[in-house]
Parts: C-alpha cells; sequence; structure tokens
C-alpha cells in the first residue's frame, strides 16, 4: 500500500465524517511524504470539520506554501477565517482562490456567503450571479441569492430564486424555511404556514422553523401552537434565538423566583448526568442556567468548560476554565484543561505555565502530565516528554490513551520494542480505538510485517465503517 493509497483511505473516512481517523491516517502520510500538499490539505479539512481551527489555518498554510497555486486551499482557508470571524483575512483568501481558478462556482459562491456575513448584500447578490453563470442548476446558488435579496428586501425576487432551488431540490428543508420568510414579510400568511409546515415535515429537528412558525401563529392568535412550537424550538436548540426572551419569560415564569444555591446544584447535576448519558447541548443549558442562579460557583465553570470542550468549542471552554481559576486559583483541574487546550491551539508557552501550576497544585493529576507531556514533544524535548507519560502512567497505569502515546514516542525515539509493548496493551484496554490501531500499523510496516500494517488498517476501515454520516448542512466549502 502506496503513502497515496493511505490518503484515500483517510479521505474516505473523513466522507463519512469520522475525522479523527482520517486526521490519524494523514499525520501517517505526512511522516511519510512530507512535502506531500495534498496530504496537509485533506488534513486541514478534516480539523475544519472537527472545529479545530488554529489548525486546519496551519495545514491549508502548508498545502499553499508547498503547492502555491492550490486554489482550494485558498478557499477553505477563508472558510476557516470566516468562522473565526476574521473576515478580512477571509475575503483575502477567496479572492486568491478566484484568481486562480476565475472559471469555478465554488469561490464566487463562498466569496458571496462572505459578504452576506460582512451586510454587503448587494455584493453577494452580484458573486451569486457570477456562480450561476458558471453553473445554472447549482441549487444552493439560487438559495443563497434568494437569502441575499431577502437581506436586500426584494421579497419577490427572493421567492422567484428559491421557488428555483426548490425545482433543483424539492427535498430542501432550509429554502422552505427561507420562502416561508419572504413570504411573510409580504404578509402573504397562507403561503408562509404551508412553507414553515413543510419545512417541518421534511426536518423535524429544524429549530428556526419552529420559531419562525410560532411567530406567524402569534399574528393568528393561535397562542397554544405558538407556544408548543416555541417549546419545541427551545428543546432542539441550544442557543437562544433573539427574539425569544418575552416568550421565554411566559413559558418559564419561575425563573423570576429568587435564586437558591440549593436549585443551582440540582441543575448542575442534571448537567453533569446530561453530559454523562451524551445529551451535552442539554448539559450545557443546565449549567448556564445555574450559573445564573450562582455566578459565582468555581465548580460549574469548571463542568461548563469540559462539555464545551468535547464539542470542540475551544475559547468557550478556556473562558470557563478561567472564570474557574478566577473563582477557584486552586482548582488544578481547571489549569490543565486550559492548558491543554493552549498546547491544542499552539500557545506553548501559556500551556506550560498551567499544567505547571496544574502539578504544583496536584502532584497526583495524572492528566496534567499528559498535557505537559503533549507541550514537550511539540518543543522537541523529548526526554521530558517520556519522563512526564511514564508519571502519568504511574498514576493511571491503565490508561489506553495514554500508553498509546508513549508508545508514538517511543517509535520517534527509535524504541521500536517499546512502542509496539504500549500500542499492544493500548489495544487490549481498548480494543476499538483506532487511532492506536493506526499506530501499531506504521510500528509494524516498519518492523517489515507489512501483512500485520495492513491488517491493521482493514481493522480501522471495520471500525469506522457502520458509523453513519451526519448530514452536511453547512454551506459552500
Amino acid at each position: 500500500m502506496t503513502a497515496k493509497d493511505l490518503l484515500n483511505q483517510g479521505v474516505n473516512l473523513a466522507r463519512r465524517r469520522d475525522c479523527t481517523g482520517a486526521i490519524a491516517i494523514f499525520n501517517t502520510v505526512i511522516e511519510y511524504l512530507p512535502n506531500y500538499a495534498k496530504a496537509y490539505y485533506n488534513r486541514g479539512s478534516a480539523h475544519y470539520t472537527l472545529g479545530n481551527y488554529a489548525r486546519a489555518i496551519e495545514d491549508f498554510s502548508w498545502a499553499i506554501h508547498l503547492s502555491p497555486d492550490y486554489a482550494s486551499a485558498y478557499i477553505n482557508r477563508g472558510n476557516v477565517q470566516r468562522q473565526l470571524g476574521h473576515l478580512d483575512a477571509a475575503l483575502d483568501d477567496f479572492e486568491h482562490g478566484i484568481q486562480l481558478t476565475p472559471l469555478s462556482a465554488r469561490g464566487y459562491c463562498n466569496r458571496g456567503l462572505l459578504r452576506l456575513d460582512m451586510g454587503n448584500y448587494t455584493g453577494a447578490v452580484r458573486d451569486f450571479d457570477y456562480a450561476l453563470k458558471l453553473e445554472p442548476h447549482l441549487p444552493r446558488g439560487y438559495l443563497w441569492r434568494g437569502v441575499a435579496w431577502l437581506q436586500c428586501g426584494d421579497f419577490s425576487l427572493a421567492i422567484h430564486d428559491l421557488n428555483r432551488a426548490l425545482t433543483l431540490t424539492p427535498d430542501c428543508a432550509k429554502t422552505y424555511n427561507y420562502r416561508g420568510l419572504a413570504h411573510f414579510y409580504q404578509a402573504e400568511h397562507p403561503q408562509a404556514m404551508a412553507d414553515f409546515d413543510q419545512a417541518i415535515s421534511l426536518s423535524q429537528n429544524f429549530a428556526d422553523a419552529y420559531n419562525n412558525r410560532a411567530t406567524l401563529q402569534m399574528e393568528f392568535g393561535d397562542y397554544r401552537g405558538a407556544m408548543q412550537d416555541y417549546c419545541k424550538a427551545l428543546k432542539l436548540s441550544p442557543s437562544l434565538p433573539k427574539g425569544y426572551p418575552q416568550t421565554l419569560e411566559q413559558l418559564h415564569p419561575e425563573l423570576q423566583d429568587s435564586p437558591t444555591s440549593g436549585k443551582a446544584a440540582l441543575l448542575n447535576n442534571r448537567g453533569n448526568t446530561r453530559a454523562t448519558l451524551g445529551d451535552s447541548h442539554g448539559a450545557l443549558d443546565d449549567y448556564t442556567e445555574a450559573l445564573r442562579l450562582a455566578p459565582n460557583h468555581a465548580y460549574i465553570h469548571h463542568n461548563r468548560g469540559l462539555v464545551q470542550l468535547y464539542l470542540h468549542h475551544y475559547e468557550l471552554a478556556v473562558t470557563d476554565f478561567s472564570a474557574a481559576i478566577r473563582l477557584n486559583p486552586q482548582c488544578a483541574e481547571a489549569f490543565s484543561h486550559r492548558g491543554g487546550i493552549r498546547q491544542h491551539l499552539g500557545d506553548l508557552d501559556k500551556a506550560l505555565q498551567d499544567v505547571n501550576r496544574a502539578i504544583e497544585l496536584t502532584p497526583s493529576l495524572a492528566t496534567a502530565y499528559v498535557h505537559r507531556g503533549r507541550i514537550y514533544v511539540d518543543l522537541h524535548n523529548y526526554q521530558a516528554a517520556m519522563a512526564d507519560f511514564d508519571q502519568a502512567l504511574i498514576l493511571q497505569p491503565n490508561a489506553a490513551h495514554t500508553l498509546n502515546e508513549r508508545s508514538v514516542l517511543r517509535f520517534r525515539l527509535k524504541d521500536v520494542e517499546g512502542a509496539l509493548a504500549d500500542v499492544n496493551r493500548a489495544l487490549e484496554l481498548q480494543p476499538q480505538f483506532s487511532d492506536a490501531y493506526i499506530n501499531r500499523s506504521l510500528i509494524r510496516f516498519d518492523r517489515g510485517d507489512r501483512s500485520g500494517a495492513f491488517s491493521d488498517i482493514d481493522v480501522v476501515m471495520t471500525i469506522h465503517q457502520h458509523r453513519p454520516a451526519p448530514p452536511d448542512d453547512r454551506a459552500i466549502a
């Protein structure tokens, strides 16, 4: 199997939204072909999907450095910059991509979406015009141009474009929702209601459509129906739209009661339970409400930070861990987790300060040694990294992820047998550990065991092939 074959396997995993597994494969490809621009590009795309924006930008930048005419790398880096709110940088990247591929609709669509963000609605319309001249049957081109017309206040043109989009993709819930808004603004209430109903029929978890239908039901005087839709929208959406506050007061009058520490504790505990059961957004809701009632409780900030970290909301997680530290400067776990995020984002100096403080406060905190070990790896201080991974495993000898990380480091230091022993132990502890199989395949390949290496890659594919890919609800990327 060549490195390029391995790259294709990574691409297939990424298409099925197993981006963590894909990144592990791309890491292997880059180790063998460090100047292969496509590997950096694909790894950057996987990091982007996971919300690892700093790493995505780094990878797209490397792809551009290695291949200066790589238009897709410019476009995708622009998308990351857009997500981060770096609108000028995003615009520069989109314009580079358009210059390199002036006959591709993709660049114009992405620049059009950026111009929507910037409030340049006429500029957005022009970009979607160009895209649709190049690809006259591009459904999202009509959808987003319809949104631009909607923002311009030209509701008739918006409806015209959204009709075209529905001709091409009749099952697009988003398009029905936007067309319903256009009808609503033209006081065409029956048509608006029909569109919101259809959007919900096509996507029963579409919070915005429930919210819009509730607003329309208020116009009709159907307050019971509106209440039901608002409740449904609130259950579906972890972040509340700006138009909700008065309705929330009607739905939850008890929130006007005097807060008590007991109530905040109950919300925190329910949040912990929801997080354990995988309901991350519900947990965030509970922690946020608990903090509204009791804003100076460090442990609630810490718990919310853990969920934000799990969801890859790194900046929000840092904010919560920082609040926990401010309220309780002895909270070693908060220092450790904040240090881990800072290492992940490349701020190694501050990361090292945080984990050193965590270890000073709680010398038995294994995760702090793991985080510091990763920092030392990034600093190429491999002996110090090894000492930290060793200490972490003394404290938690059955930590599969730490064993795998030490295995990777041992392999880098040419301790092949030690690396193999660690990864084998990791797989005994966690038989479905994809990263460990990929790591072991690399070790086996190095030892000349090609059959074993390919067998491990096959196991990775088997683990991931049954994972369903979530629908791609993002804009053109």
